[in-house]
């Protein structure tokens, strides 16, 4: 299950969290090394190696520009690797980061909420969830991360009813759909 869990919130985090890649070619962060390991750490994919990646984003941040928005992204970035590398202490302390750095990136509060959930502090994950469902971008995602805990918790009629309210939210998101199929039956 958490295989497929972190894929699934790999794939989702991956629509919501800005690639700002391509403004480093407006306003490179130091060097062309700088930039291919920006483009490696934003452009990879769950199937890459994610120590490779996070070894890109961790370049790419310590070599960027001296934006707390640019390096809120590379940290959140880092995180959703992390937490498919399962290494979720570090996902946990890079989505932290990347909320302090920017105060209104809440696909890393999103973060901190699946760190949690998959280190089985569920009272922690449910908190987060709850507080990032008013975000447009993040709520769909909030919404399956509580439903996932939820039904973690042993409470079905509450993950079947964040799961219902994701699908809403996000029509187009098979997931959700998914998992309302699974407890339908």
């Amino acid at each position: 299950m958490r295989n497929i869990l972190i894929s699934t919130l790999f794939v989702a985090s991956m629509s919501a969290v800005p690639a700002f890649a391509s403004d480093f070619n407006d306003q490179s962060i130091v060097n062309s090394k700088a930039d291919q390991n920006m483009l490696l750490c934003m452009g990879s994919d769950i199937d890459a190696a994610p120590s490779k990646a996070i070894r890109a984003c961790t370049k790419a941040y310590k070599d960027s520009v001296p934006n707390y928005d640019i390096k809120s992204d590379i940290l959140t970035r880092r995180g959703w690797l992390q937490l498919s590398a399962k290494k979720y202490d570090r996902a946990s302390r890079d989505f932290k980061s990347a909320a302090m750095l920017n105060s209104v990136n809440e696909i890393a509060f999103l973060g901190e909420g699946f760190a949690a959930m998959l280190q089985e502090d569920y009272s922690t994950a449910i908190a987060y969830f709850n507080d990032c469902m008013t975000h447009n971008e993040a709520a769909p995602l909030a919404y399956y991360g509580l439903g996932m805990t939820k039904e973690l918790t042993g409470d079905k009629s509450g993950a079947f009813e964040a799961y219902s309210k994701a699908a809403k939210l996000r029509p187009d998101w098979q997931a959700p759909q998914e998992e309302i199929s699974r407890m339908s039956t």
